[in-house]
């Protein structure tokens, strides 16, 4: 085939991959500079088959060569993001899946042909796949937020020194952080008050006081470990609070109490009913494993955090 047969043929190529309206001039301009650039090879020679084909590889792919003339759209996830985007989705699945099959596997056994390979085939079928849900509702949302960030162009903030001062990840703010604390200390007190509930309000109905009822089992042997851990999450907490910020030692005991944490409730929900009555029993099951599943999201995202380091004191 002669050169400017083959220049043809790849402008066509290149060419096919854009939008009509670009085609006739992307095709002269390219055709224009592919000959310019065979000329500047051979010299006052003609060119030949084997110089040309070796000017095309060299130029790339046509659908590449086709992507540098095509009009920039909007970036759905930026380069920048695009670990971080990575992890959450990953993680997002991986959390789903541990909770989904401590679910399986600990559910009670319904017939003679239930064993872990039928449920593992039932798991996958229902919730394995069906975790893949956040992966794509993360896309979608990116896709919002950049049409967004599109139609909004210049109109974005720029950068000021505040704006930095504010990307000090390790400062806290203490009027959240007294709320955050005030809350944990209002979420126990009803757990202990749902506990003590026929002792505390006898007249209610006598269906709800039941349902509260608590396993002795399970008030006898692990239950009490959670008033350890409330008590060195709480004191935690107020060291965070009275530094301000967080330090590469309240990191460490983030970590080691999401850890004890994560351990103790599967253990609970691993070793026997919590809840006298088998439906109190199973949506606490279920909730205590999405809690486990947010301390483990936490341990992980704060040993990210060590790992990277803390940053001096931005203010």
């Amino acid at each position: 085939m002669k050169p400017d047969a083959l220049i043809q043929s790849y402008v066509t190529e290149v060419v096919r991959h854009l939008p009509k309206r670009q085609r006739t001039d992307v095709g002269f301009e390219l055709r224009s500079l592919l000959t310019e650039e065979l000329r500047g090879r051979v010299g006052d020679n003609e060119p030949d088959t084997a110089t040309t084909l070796e000017l095309l590889a060299e130029f790339g792919r046509p659908a590449d060569v086709a992507d540098r003339y095509r009009p920039a759209g909007f970036t759905i996830i930026r380069p920048a993001d695009a670990p971080r985007f990575a992890w959450i989705s990953l993680g997002g699945v991986a959390v789903q899946w541990v909770i989904t099959l401590i679910a399986a596997y600990t559910a009670p056994a319904t017939g003679a042909g239930d064993d872990w390979l039928s449920r593992l085939g039932t798991w996958w079928l229902s919730a394995g796949l069906g975790a893949f849900w956040w992966p794509g509702l993360l896309v979608s949302l990116s896709i919002v937020a950049a049409v967004m960030a599109a139609r909004r162009g210049g109109d974005a903030p720029e950068w000021t020194p505040r704006a930095a001062a504010a990307l000090d990840r390790d400062r806290i703010s203490r009027p959240l952080y007294v709320l955050a604390i005030a809350g944990a200390l209002v979420g126990i007190a009803a757990l202990v008050a749902a506990i003590n509930l026929a002792t505390l309000w006898p007249e209610l109905p006598q269906p709800l006081l039941d349902a509260f009822v608590i396993d002795e089992a399970f008030l006898a042997t692990r239950g009490p470990w959670a008033i350890v851990l409330w008590a060195a999450t709480l004191a935690s907490m107020i060291a965070v609070l009275v530094a301000g910020r967080w330090t590469r030692t309240t990191r460490l005991l983030a970590i080691v109490g999401n850890t004890l944490w994560v351990v103790l409730l599967v253990w609970w929900v691993a070793a026997g009913p919590i809840f006298a009555q088998p439906y109190a029993d199973s949506v606490t099951r279920g909730c205590l494993l999405l809690v486990a599943a947010i301390c483990l999201l936490d341990l992980v995202l704060t040993a990210r955090h060590l790992r990277q380091g803390s940053p001096a004191p931005a203010v």
